[in-house]
């Protein structure tokens, strides 16, 4: 009888170790490596800024929502500043066109956007960003 207890001991506690195993970080973030090269300055929603490199949303340098019932997808290029705001299960994605326009999509909140800073790699969800400045193609220098 207390053999069968303690086998059940250990087994619980070998459930437990490799459930807590899973608990902690992931690793190394992995970056999607996007067709263009754009440089950004990203804020959060802490106010923490950071500058990127390569960066993406969702792997893509162009931003992709709805507008009213449409799909819309605006290209980087186009992009001088963004602002993000929580709606619910959305994010509300104010856009600032080079142009001088501006346009509102709505962006599902899980997307993320990506990135390479000075100090790692950055992986940062749409509704936890606060806003972002495009500076435009990075050129790249090679070594």
């Amino acid at each position: 009888m207390k053999r069968g207890w303690y086998f059940g001991l250990v087994i619980l506690i070998c459930f437990l170790a490799v459930g807590m195993a899973n608990m902690g970080e992931r690793g190394v973030i992995d970056i999607p490596e996007p067709e263009k090269n754009y440089a950004a300055t990203l804020v959060d929603q802490t106010d923490v800024s950071m500058d990127l490199e390569k960066f993406s949303f969702e792997g893509q340098t162009y931003f992709i929502g709805k507008l009213g019932r449409a799909e819309i997808s605006i290209d980087f290029g186009k992009i001088d500043s963004v602002l993000f705001i929580l709606q619910d299960d959305q994010v509300k994605v104010k856009l600032n066109l080079k142009d001088g326009k501006a346009l509102e999509i709505l962006v599902n909140k899980g997307k993320n956007c990506y990135g390479i800073s000075s100090f790692g790699n950055v992986r940062i969800e749409v509704q936890d960003i606060k806003k972002v400045a495009v500076h435009g193609l990075k050129l790249e220098t090679r070594k």
